[in-house]
């Protein structure tokens, strides 16, 4: 069983806190407000909660806001950012297990966008539309005189899509 650390998210101190089980928690504080009516201003107590994080992206990655007004934040890139510090130079977070919505800080490590993508296809998920079943069998037809259109029509893919692939600009990588 895991033990819960919490620690001051770097940008956010004293008003949020991320923990190593992937949550991020907003911390009680006094916060300048204005009244409704009268518009004047006054200061409020925010509670100490954690965030309920929304979904981030159909890949399924969730984020939370940060201060009011806000766009969402990731929480994976927060929970390396409070933990291990900023992201080096060309290296993205990466979910070990490929599960996005798994936060946890020993599920989180970072690696390059290659890393990630082959990560993906080798748990048996999809970084862009075509599997590498599919782009195989792509390779595969052009090989066997089907033309590149028909191909694009059958995996619902533009004729670009199949030319970048015949010619190696796609999925170079895969032999």
């Amino acid at each position: 069983m895991e033990i819960e650390m919490w620690k001051d998210i770097p940008g956010y101190e004293g008003e949020y806190q991320a923990s190593t089980l992937g949550r991020i928690k907003s911390l009680e504080r006094t916060a300048p407000s204005k009244n409704r009516y009268t518009g004047k201003p006054f200061l409020r107590t925010v509670p100490e909660r954690i965030l309920k994080p929304g979904r981030f992206c159909k890949t399924g990655h969730v984020s939370v806001i940060l201060r009011r007004g806000t766009n969402g934040r990731p929480v994976h890139q927060l929970i390396l950012k409070t933990f291990i510090g900023e992201a080096p130079q060309g290296m993205e977070v990466l979910h070990k297990n490929g599960d996005p919505t798994d936060n946890r800080l020993s599920n989180l490590h970072y690696g390059t966008r290659t890393e990630n993508i082959l990560d993906v296809y080798r748990q048996g998920g999809r970084w862009r539309k075509l599997s590498i079943e599919d782009v195989e069998a792509i390779r595969f037809g052009l090989l066997c005189g089907i033309a590149g259109i028909e191909l694009a029509r059958m995996y619902e893919v533009s004729q670009q899509v199949i030319s970048s692939i015949k010619h190696r600009r796609t999925f170079a990588w895969l032999k």
